[in-house]
């Protein structure tokens, strides 16, 4: 199992929360790979810790439908499923709306920078070529939007299918020519910004489904190269 071999640098969480945090991330980055084996005891080694708050961790993980725990004998990544991928995209393209009319009357200036910061970001890292980046200024300027919401249901929900959903783009996606698809996204991104400036709620709403089913084309396109 090829965990990192450098430590990382721990926040202050509950140990429980720090490894499901950081495999959390193995996982979507592809450090631990689809249907590869895992163990307690090398995690609790890495971590530093007791076997009990990993296995903490590994529960959490299967309800996020992350890995499989099979009792008395292994946990492994789970695969990668294209039709489980095309749902959360489908999910997404239904439930952040709703999270785009709940943040209509939280706008403010800040979250609007952040917003069109991150719009910035991401069209600078396509430019660049840099996938990485491209993601990381997406996922943010989802999560401010599911954040400003002020809805805490909905955002779990949604920050779950976003983390299949990054784990999909980062398996499929990352080595691709992101000025195909991503130039896109950028457009809708400042859409949304200036339909929520604008007070023009259902427009934004719109544009934030469409960003999501707008992928989908892409996903199916790109698995059906890998079979």
């Amino acid at each position: 199992m090829p965990i990192p071999a450098s430590k990382t640098d721990f926040f202050p969480k509950t140990a429980k929360d720090r490894v499901f945090s950081v495999m959390r991330e193995w996982i979507i980055d592809g450090t631990l790979k689809p249907g590869e084996k895992i163990f307690d005891k090398d995690i609790a080694e890495y971590f530093s810790v007791s076997r009990t708050p990993v296995r903490e961790a590994f529960q959490m993980l299967a309800e996020q439908k992350l890995i499989t725990i099979s009792p008395g004998k292994e946990s492994r990544v789970t695969d990668i499923d294209p039709v489980s991928a095309r749902q959360s995209y489908e999910l997404l393209s239904v439930l952040e709306p709703v999270a785009v009319r709940y943040a209509m009357s939280n706008i403010t200036d800040e979250a609007l920078r952040v917003l069109e910061d991150s719009t910035k970001k991401l069209k600078e890292a396509i430019d660049s070529g840099n996938p990485g980046q491209a993601n990381e200024a997406d996922h943010l300027f989802h999560q401010i939007i599911l954040e400003i919401s002020g809805n805490d249901y909905l955002r779990q929900f949604c920050e779950t299918l976003e983390t299949h959903v990054a784990r999909v783009e980062i398996h499929y996606f990352s080595h691709r020519d992101i000025s195909e698809m991503l130039p896109a996204s950028v457009k809708e991104h400042e859409m949304i910004i200036e339909a929520i400036k604008n007070g023009n709620t259902d427009e934004a709403c719109r544009f934030m489904a469409d960003n999501w089913t707008n992928t989908i084309p892409y996903l199916e396109k790109y698995t059906a190269e890998r079979r």
